[in-house]
């Protein structure tokens, strides 16, 4: 990688939590993917199901 690559990457993690609301994640997810040379990130606190707010 460039240093001119590296610049202009971004990471961004999103928090996942139990009893998350679907839309609280997808939502900023959507937007920062469209963003050019982003690298996404859902990040958790346990390796196990993150259940919604709908417990599903």
């Amino acid at each position: 990688m460039t240093v001119i690559e590296q610049v202009y990457s971004l990471s961004i993690g999103i928090v996942l939590f139990s009893n998350v609301k679907q839309l609280d994640f997808t939502g900023p997810y959507e937007i920062f993917a469209i963003f050019p040379k982003a690298q996404l990130y859902l990040l958790v606190e346990i390796l196990e199901p993150i259940w919604s707010d709908r417990g599903n």
